[in-house]
């Protein structure tokens, strides 16, 4: 079978990644199947950028309640640190919805025409990467991903599909190195989230202003009985269990979170490996999302669900003051 060169249409829930390929039937199933890949793993990493978001905003009213029951210090300094982080979450929340347009055009893209649909999404998510900023861990990494796009961008308008892949390639491998660098300065701040929104839990246990008879519910709820409206001094000898109860959910909190990054990372490497080896017209050795997908997936949930579940605290300002780290209780 004689080959030539295609556009392969990703999808429109893909981050990045149309390639060029040799069009043989075997490599359009691997092609389609990286694609596929490419599409569940940007899907997760747009969610991992909003699940981290909702914590900061979180983290932010942890701070100000810290401040008004404890007098806990929360500077200007450390508001505006996580105002900038939290800032910066949103741009690479927004790459990555303008990259995923960009694959979505990139599906009436021809040898012989450029649609201005394509060319006006390329010059877009060129944009949003120089926007990137502020994180001076990863100013090497957005370099290069800066520099993969306007070539990207380039190719695109010049209808040079070998170049537009290899720059595809380029961006995908700069993506990974990026969301790897970075990973400490969002680690930084789950984890003081998580220490702060325990202590301070652990401290109204100790101050008898929660209600601590949902420990009792291993006990009743096998037997279809609820508990009583209240439950007087037996309240507060249930403390301990609840303050262990803390203690054990943060631990938990704390191990889903690490799992979604590595997962995110493991993922991230693996799609920028695949298209990589489909744009050298090699055969892919499996067609499957990386099942490292599954623990992103789990964290973000669990951010959601605790995010649906609140109900905003009097007296704490709204989550536009958002803010940064520090000590906690």
């Amino acid at each position: 079978m004689k080959c030539k060169y295609a556009w392969l249409r990703i999808g429109s829930s893909s981050i990045v990644l149309s390639v060029t390929i040799l069009a043989g039937c075997k490599t359009s199933d691997d092609a389609a199947a990286a694609a596929s890949e490419m599409a569940t793993t940007s899907v997760q990493l747009s969610g991992y950028y909003k699940a981290l978001q909702t914590t900061f905003e979180q983290t932010d009213e942890l701070y100000q309640l810290n401040a008004q029951l404890y007098a806990k210090p929360y500077t200007p300094e450390n508001q505006q640190l996580l105002k900038n982080n939290e800032s910066e979450l949103a741009k690479r929340a927004q790459l990555a919805a303008d990259l995923s347009t960009l694959s979505e055009s990139f599906g009436s893209l021809s040898a012989s025409t450029t649609p201005s649909s394509v060319a006006s999404a390329a010059s877009q998510v060129e944009a949003d990467v120089d926007k990137l900023g502020s994180l001076e861990a990863s100013s090497t990494e957005q370099g290069a991903l800066k520099l993969a796009v306007q070539q990207l961008a380039s190719a695109i308008q010049q209808h040079k599909e070998r170049e537009a892949a290899k720059a595809m390639q380029g961006a995908a491998q700069s993506l990974s190195d990026l969301f790897a660098k970075e990973t400490d300065v969002w680690n930084s701040t789950d984890e003081v989230y998580s220490r702060i929104a325990a202590n301070l839990a652990a401290s109204l246990v100790d101050a008898n202003v929660t209600d601590n008879s949902a420990v009792l519910d291993v006990a009743l709820t096998p037997f279809g009985l609820v508990r009583s409206a209240s439950i007087g001094d037996l309240n507060e000898k249930l403390a301990p269990v609840a303050k262990q109860q803390i203690a054990t959910r943060k631990a938990t909190m704390d191990q889903t979170y690490r799992n979604a990054t590595d997962g995110m990372a493991k993922a991230l490497a693996q799609m920028a490996q695949r298209i990589q080896t489909v744009a050298d017209g090699k055969p892919l050795s499996e067609k499957r999302a990386p099942l490292s997908l599954a623990a992103v997936q789990q964290w973000v949930t669990q951010v959601n669900s605790v995010a649906n579940s609140l109900v905003p605290a009097s007296g704490v300002a709204p989550a536009s003051a958002k803010s940064s780290s520090g000590k906690a209780k």
